[in-house]
């Protein structure tokens, strides 16, 4: 079982990213990473994220989409330590242009800080919880 207290968690050494309040109804397994920023005491990454149907921003997807894709930004912060291995594969480019480093292949508490696995690499960090923010949907 999975006790937040104060954003910390406890009772469990080990979370999935669905059992973070906010990451609740996404896929990040589905999402297209487009960037990540490592600054003093911040990691961001960019995405163009997939909402499931159950999402309260979910739509119906327009002509064109598989899906319902928003842009959005998974922010740790503040980070007190960051490890990232295996980096150096160059992002893939997408129909549009944009570059497209994969998708997330899982994000999972740890103790006091998290992994994430990508295409990308593996980042290990410890931070408080991250944020995740969805940009508003631009579409009628």
């Amino acid at each position: 079982m999975i006790e937040w207290d104060g954003g910390r968690e406890r009772g469990a050494m080990r979370a999935d990213y669905t059992s973070l309040p906010g990451f609740e109804q996404i896929s990040l397994e589905d999402s297209y990473v487009l960037d990540i920023e490592v600054h003093p005491g911040a990691l961001t990454i960019k995405l163009d994220l997939l909402l499931l149907p159950d999402h309260p921003e979910h739509r119906a997807p327009l002509p064109g989409e598989r899906a319902c894709f928003r842009p959005a930004t998974i922010t740790f912060s503040p980070m007190q330590a960051v490890h990232w291995v295996g980096q150096g594969a160059p992002p893939a480019t997408d129909a549009s242009g944009t570059p497209d480093f994969g998708s997330v292949d899982s994000m999972t508490r740890i103790d006091d800080g998290y992994q994430i696995l990508g295409d990308w690499g593996e980042i290990n960090l410890q931070s408080t919880m991250p944020t995740l923010a969805i940009q508003s949907d631009p579409k009628p």
